[in-house]
This record gives C-alpha cells, structure tokens and sequence, in this order.
C-alpha cells in the first residue's frame, strides 16, 4: 500500500477533540450497521472538510482502522490544507481515476502517518462534472470492496446546497451528518437539505453545529477556552 504524509498536522483544541468524542459515540447509538457515513453541508464554507478530517482522525485514535475519501472532486482541499505528499513521489491517483478506469483501488488507498488512518483522496485533477462517476456502478462496487477493508468509512462530500452530488452518494452509505455554521444558514435552509436528502432515500443521522463561538459555550468561563470556534453535535 502506498502512504502520503500528512505535514499540517496540528493537534485539535480540547473542544474540537470532546465534540468528536460525542459525535462518535452518538453515532455509535445509530447503530453497529452504520460503518460508513457521508459528511455534507448546506453551503460552502461551514467546516465540513475539517469536521470530517477530524473525524478520521478521532476514530483512529479510537483503535478503529478508518479510511477518510475526498469525494469533492469539484473543489478538493484536503492535499492543500494539510500538505499531503505522497512519499514515493509518484504520480497522485485518486478517486477520480478509480472511477473513470484510469486507476486501480490498491492504488489510490493511501496509508497516513496517523496510526490507523488512510485517505481516498481525489487524485491529481479536479473534475468538473462528477456525477455520472457517482452514479455509475463502479462507485458501489468499490465501497463494498471498501467497506469490507475497514471499521469506519467517512466520505467528504460536496455542500449539498450547491450540488447534487451529496444527494447521489448518501444512499450508497448507512447515514449522512450536515455540518451547519452558526448564524450563516437560515432553518428553511437546513430543512430543505435534510429533505433532499431524505427524499433520495438517505440515512439522515443528525446535525454538526461548528463554528459556535467558545462564549457560548455553558463550559467556556470555566475552562477559559480560547479557541474561536468549537463544533457541537446535536440530532
């Protein structure tokens, strides 16, 4: 297997890690069926990325063999944001060249420097048009190959109010999370993605509300946080 280093790690505040904390073990509740989930959001911008980084990286922290896949063909910044480089310095293959044909799955599953992490990134180039990729058959053959490899799957998706991508992928998995950023999407918003996605017959598992300032956290005098943002799961 092929390995991609990781350089921008940071270790995640006490909020960031707690959140996660209770985001897994609420997820745990859904179910031992849902071992893999689809993270989206409602607009660009809300923390989906990161949450679903930071996701990744609390469940392998849990003992739990955990794959992370960059499913944002359109936009990806997970290689950028925390400077993945693929240490035998080949070509970057990905998800886009698994789903077009161009690329093996033994190829494109990388292991990280973090104990029991692996990413499905992209791959080199963005794609302008994903969703035939999503809908064909070789997208759900390979999450049953994958889902077989690994305790816990977490899929970055697209936000779902600027494309249909989400919507295609959720019903290929046991759940689906929205992230919402505090005070940047009105309820009508938020419903409106929730229906879409219940509508294509997905999993609906709850909300992640980031973005939630440390002072208003019933915690915060206490602890003295000092980290502008902290994430909150809630159903």
């Amino acid at each position: 297997m092929r390995s991609i280093t990781i350089s921008g790690l940071k270790d995640p505040s006490y909020e960031m890690n707690e959140a996660m904390n209770v985001l897994r073990t609420n997820v745990s509740y859904s179910g031992e069926s849902v071992k893999l989930v689809a993270i989206t959001s409602v607009d660009e911008n809300a923390g989906k990325s990161i949450v679903s980084f930071e996701m990744m990286r609390n469940y392998a922290n849990a003992g739990l063999k955990t794959l992370l896949i960059d499913a944002d063909l359109r936009k990806s910044v997970f290689s950028a944001r925390y400077g993945a480089v693929v240490d035998d310095g080949l070509q970057f293959i990905g998800l886009a060249d698994v789903l077009s044909g161009k690329g093996e799955i033994n190829d494109a599953v990388y292991k990280t420097n973090i104990v029991n992490a692996y990413v499905l990134p992209i791959g080199s180039n963005y794609v302008l048009n994903p969703t035939p990729l999503f809908s064909g058959k070789i997208f759900s053959a390979m999450l049953d190959v994958l889902k077989k490899a690994f305790d816990f799957i977490i899929i970055d998706t697209p936000p779902l109010g600027r494309v249909i991508d989400a919507a295609i992928i959720a019903p290929n998995c046991n759940g689906a999370i929205l992230v919402i950023g505090a005070n940047e999407v009105d309820y009508r918003q938020v419903n409106d993605a929730k229906n879409q996605l219940l509508r294509v017959g997905a999993n609906v598992l709850g909300c992640v509300l980031n973005k939630v300032g440390a002072e208003n956290s019933r915690y915060g005098g206490k602890y003295k946080y000092y980290s502008r943002y902290k994430s909150e799961y809630r159903y």
